[in-house]
């Protein structure tokens, strides 16, 4: 006890000599190293220690701990005692669970430091964590029974199992007993023993029950984890579970559990195996709202599993965004793209497929061009098409599932080229001594390298083969239309070589083959007069004259006429009796409509200039001005009651099909007469340049919509003879002539202006 003592007092001694040393301010404590005596006993009655700390910063704060913990708070055994710059720790009667390492933490302000010494003395084992007498394992599942204790010397820690006296660890540092999945056979007695060099050691004797199979999924890490299915096809996933019986089985997809009555496209089947059951989802028509990540959770008494499956729906990716043309030739075009995102495509962009095709007119397309391009591409040239034509493009991107959606449709047109080919089906026809009408096609379609804008007629005298031909300009009327153009001011009974050629924006194409045709050896007759007379609600009555002294020179007259909304002419005879002035009458024509007339006057050689054209219509029938506001006017005297508006309506009605039965059978007695009294139009003048007219002979339709007519600054012929009436007189070449009749039902749809001599 007296050395105790002294100790003490060295030790206060020490400590007061230490504060005596002076320290640098702002600096850290530094801790004085400290250790516990070698020789020591259990039950020894005290031992202290000091902790002392150099800083001439204060305060300075201490802390004790023991294998790493905080010792907390003040016990019997164990006494702390903090001064301004020393700690000391007083450790009572030890014992074997005061063993260990013992640290000491000083701060203050400006920093921190720390001492560990360790406390060791021989003691016997002592439990740190005893294991229960009994413990209960489920198969399948794992098992640790920890058999932790300490000692000095260090203990020795071993497991038994008292079935077959086996030894289970022999690792020091092993104390735990693991059981990575628990078996039916490893339940039983299990002794653990924890012994050194210090008697008495210690044991313990542990029960393993084994009470049930708990629920467990088969395959959780295997590729049946992910699913990919074609939007529309069936989708399937299964969980199979093993484990005692009875198993719940569920299916979560975002937090919502799955089931038929839900959803009625899902089917949800469990099956039984040989150890647990497999539950089947089914989807027989998969949509991108299935898509997402599924969980098959498992349970049973003895425990429950999860199983988490992702699901991919694929579908046909997106339409590809700014598809354009960057730049057009004649002969080609670059198209461009942006291409797909990894995130606008669930699946990778095999490539592209670009469709495009001509465009002849608004909602009429032609054949159909397809062009496979790879993914790595946004751009892509487009080569051996058509000059001077619009197409439109599409662009659709390709998948595993197959083609997406189409862009935009994009249209351009290409540059144009002079035309390939000449135009066709060209023929010439002496209209009179000085004038050839002249007729073609354009040329075939795919050669037109564009639009075009019209022709050039040329023309020269046949046996002068040095001079060039001189070219009139015809403007174009369309791709499939005949023109026709009247070549005046020409010379008498003269050859003339004609040709013709196409012409675009791009400049002029190939010539037709040269054609002879040879200028009449007369004169046509002058223009006749025509005006209108009287007009009722189905006829029309007009009056011709001829110019003073050209009774002899005409042999025949021709009415031409059209409704006022028709394109074409149609043609008739107007009877001519040799007479200078005569009035003929159009009958079975509809009523209140708009009518022109125009007449011709035609001889051995040819058809004269047309006379003016002059508009008349017929009336409107009586009965589309009767009303019947005053059968539904209350007010009405005549038909105030409801009996008298229900008379008026059966007389309205009688009349009404009275009228029509005999509108009908005036029309077909009128249309017998007029077909039995009509005369055809014309026949061609080429039949003969000298000889006279075949008069009855029909002329076929060619399909002539337009005339043209040169006016030449060498021409003498008037357009028009005598006063002007309704109209300004028209020269063939303002005159649409077809044998397509609306509404007319007294005409000869065969009798057609169309070859006019």
């Amino acid at each position: 006890m007296i050395s105790s003592h002294r100790s003490l007092c060295l030790s206060i001694l020490l400590i007061l000599t230490s504060i005596a040393i002076q320290v640098s301010a702002n600096d850290p404590p530094k801790i004085q190293p400290f250790n516990f005596p070698s020789d020591l006993q259990l039950n020894q009655p005290i031992i202290v220690t000091f902790c002392t700390a150099y800083s001439s910063d204060k305060p300075i704060t201490f802390e004790w701990l023991k294998d790493g913990k905080a010792i907390a708070g003040q016990s019997e055994d164990t006494i702390i005692k903090n001064h301004e710059m020393f700690s000391i720790l007083e450790l009572k009667n030890l014992k074997a669970n005061q063993i260990g390492n013992y640290t000491c933490v000083a701060s203050n302000r400006f920093g921190i430091d720390s001492f560990t010494s360790s406390l060791l003395m021989k003691a016997p084992p002592y439990w740190i964590k005893e294991p229960e007498s009994m413990i209960n394992a489920t198969i399948g599942q794992p098992l640790a029974i920890n058999c932790s204790s300490s000692g000095y010397p260090i203990p020795r820690v071993t497991w038994k199992s008292l079935a077959n006296n086996q030894q289970l660890t022999t690792s020091l540092s092993s104390s735990v007993l693991f059981f990575q999945s628990v078996n039916p056979s490893d339940g039983g007695n299990y002794i653990c023993y924890s012994e050194n060099d210090i008697l008495p050691s210690i044991s313990k004797k542990v029960t393993i029950d084994i009470i049930g199979f708990p629920a467990k999924l088969k395959n959780k890490n295997t590729a049946s984890s992910s699913v990919s299915v074609k939007k529309g096809n069936k989708l399937e996933i299964d969980c199979e579970v093993e484990g005692d019986k009875p198993i719940n089985m569920n299916w979560i997809k975002n937090s919502i559990t799955q089931n038929k009555f839900d959803n009625p496209r899902l089917d949800i089947n469990e099956l039984p195996t040989v150890d647990g059951i497999k539950s089947i989802l089914t989807i027989k028509s998969a949509d991108s709202v299935d898509d997402g990540v599924y969980q098959c959770q498992a349970e049973n008494k003895y425990g429950k599993d999860e199983k988490t499956i992702k699901v991919t729906i694929v579908e046909p990716p997106p339409s590809p965004q700014s598809f354009m043309v960057h730049q057009a030739w004649s002969r080609s075009v670059n198209v461009g793209w942006s291409k797909l995102s990894s995130s606008s495509s669930k699946t990778p962009i095999l490539g592209y497929v670009i469709r495009y095709w001509k465009t002849s007119s608004p909602g009429i397309n032609e054949q159909l061009h397809e062009v496979n391009v790879s993914a790595s591409m946004n751009s892509y040239l487009i080569k051996d098409i058509e000059p001077g034509t619009m197409f439109e493009a599409t662009l659709m991107a390709v998948n595993e599932v197959g083609l997406g959606s189409p862009s935009r449709v994009i249209s351009f047109t290409t540059g144009e080229e002079e035309p390939s080919s000449a135009p066709v089906d060209l023929v010439a026809t002496p209209r009179g001594p000085s004038t050839i009408r002249i007729t073609w096609r354009p040329p075939p379609r795919d050669s037109h390298n564009g639009k075009l804008l019209g022709y050039y007629v040329g023309y020269r005298r046949a046996d002068d083969y040095k001079s060039t031909h001189f070219f009139k300009t015809v403007d174009s009327l369309g791709p499939n239309v005949t023109h026709e153009y009247l070549l005046t001011s020409l010379t008498k009974a003269t050859d003339y070589s004609i040709t013709v050629k196409a012409f675009n924006s791009a400049g002029s194409g190939p010539a037709y083959q040269e054609i002879t045709v040879a200028t009449l050896a007369g004169d046509v007759a002058p223009s006749p007069r025509l005006h209108i007379t009287q007009t009722t609600v189905d006829s029309i009555t007009l009056k011709y004259t001829l110019p003073q002294g050209a009774l002899g020179s005409i042999d025949h007259l021709d009415l031409h006429f059209k409704e006022d909304d028709e394109p074409h002419w149609r043609s008739i005879d107007f009877f001519f009796d040799g007479k200078e002035t005569a009035e003929y009458t159009l009958s079975g024509l509809n009523p209140s409509m708009v009518y022109k007339f125009y007449l011709t006057a035609s001889n051995s050689h040819g058809a004269s200039d047309p006379s003016s054209i002059v508009t008349a219509k017929t009336s409107r029938p009586a009965r589309d001005a009767f009303t019947f506001g005053s059968v539904f006017d209350p007010a009405s005297d005549a038909f105030g009651s409801y009996w008298n508006m229900i008379t008026v309506l059966s007389i309205t009605i009688a009349v009404a099909i009275i009228i029509i039965v005999i509108v009908i059978a005036f029309v077909f007695v009128r249309k017998a007469q007029l077909e039995a009294a009509t005369k055809p139009a014309y026949e061609f003048s080429l039949a003969s340049q000298a000889g006279t007219l075949g008069y009855n002979q029909s002329i076929p339709p060619t399909g002539t919509v337009r005339r043209f007519v040169d006016i030449d600054v060498n021409t003498n012929k008037p357009l028009m003879h005598g006063s002007l009436v309704d109209e300004y007189p028209t020269p063939y070449s303002k005159l649409t002539v077809d044998g397509n009749n609306k509404h007319s039902v007294l005409v000869d749809h065969n009798h057609v202006y169309d070859c006019p001599r």
